[in-house]
């Protein structure tokens, strides 16, 4: 069989592939409830918020306006969603401005703390590197707040491209941004459908990364990892 083509870019998936709130993505929503006064359980948010954004996508296809506004919105029309499976009063307006900048905080969030040293590896090997995730319209201030701009070449929020992982509109703008082909890349992403699907969709190479074993049976085709520093010896058996 012929080599594959040597690796030029690497494409990486935002949160629980780099980053994740802290403690918890539906703790941070609690904090936000808390602080208008409102009381609510954990498990049943959890199970809420996960039936809403699952499979690491808004729940929107086709595209849509680029733009802060239009980010906003779409976020308090998954979230107010996701409240109405809770027994809760309505939530004003300005709780899901509050809630935005509690995810705007660099403070909210935890590295993964084999990130930084992985992200220096690849740029160090002379690859693009770039971030592909479905997030709001803020998330290139947020990377930059943590830290961790400086080691990649680019940022695709969805909110900024108008579309979601797994439309391939993203992951053709990424390859664009990159100036690289679909074969010269590895993405890595936590979803099988978003990340590994989406990937593959336009001739990506795709790797899931799975921190908390999430995945009881993946397919057997998908390399798989528990840290970022596990991409390491992948990416080296396609630098040429």
């Amino acid at each position: 069989m012929p080599s594959p083509t040597p690796l030029r870019a690497v494409f990486v998936d935002v949160g629980e592939t780099l980053m994740r709130p802290d403690p918890s993505w539906e703790a941070l929503y609690a904090r936000a409830f808390a602080d208008y006064g409102v009381t609510v359980e954990i498990v049943a948010l959890q199970v809420a918020l996960r039936s809403v954004y699952q499979g690491g996508g808004y729940g929107f296809d086709g595209t849509f306006e680029p733009s802060p506004e239009r980010s906003h919105q779409r976020l308090v029309e998954m979230d107010r969603w996701a409240f109405s499976q809770l027994d809760l009063a309505p939530v004003p307006d300005d709780f899901f401005v509050h809630l935005a900048s509690l995810f705007a905080d660099p403070a909210s969030w935890l590295v993964f703390a084999d990130v930084r040293p992985a992200l220096a590896a690849l740029k160090a090997r002379g690859l693009v590197v770039g971030a592909v995730s479905n997030w709001a319209w803020q998330l290139p201030e947020l990377l930059e707040g943590l830290g961790l701009t400086a080691d990649m070449d680019f940022v695709a929020a969805s909110a900024r491209i108008g579309y979601d992982k797994p439309h391939p509109g993203i992951f053709q703008w990424a390859l664009e941004r990159a100036g690289v082909a679909a074969d010269e890349v590895i993405h890595v992403g936590d979803h099988l459908d978003a990340d590994v699907a989406g990937a593959r969709a336009v001739g990506i190479e795709a790797v899931l990364i799975d921190r908390r074993g999430r995945y009881a049976d993946p397919p057997a085709d998908v390399p798989i990892l528990r840290t970022m520093d596990e991409l390491l010896p992948l990416v080296d058996a396609r630098l040429g």
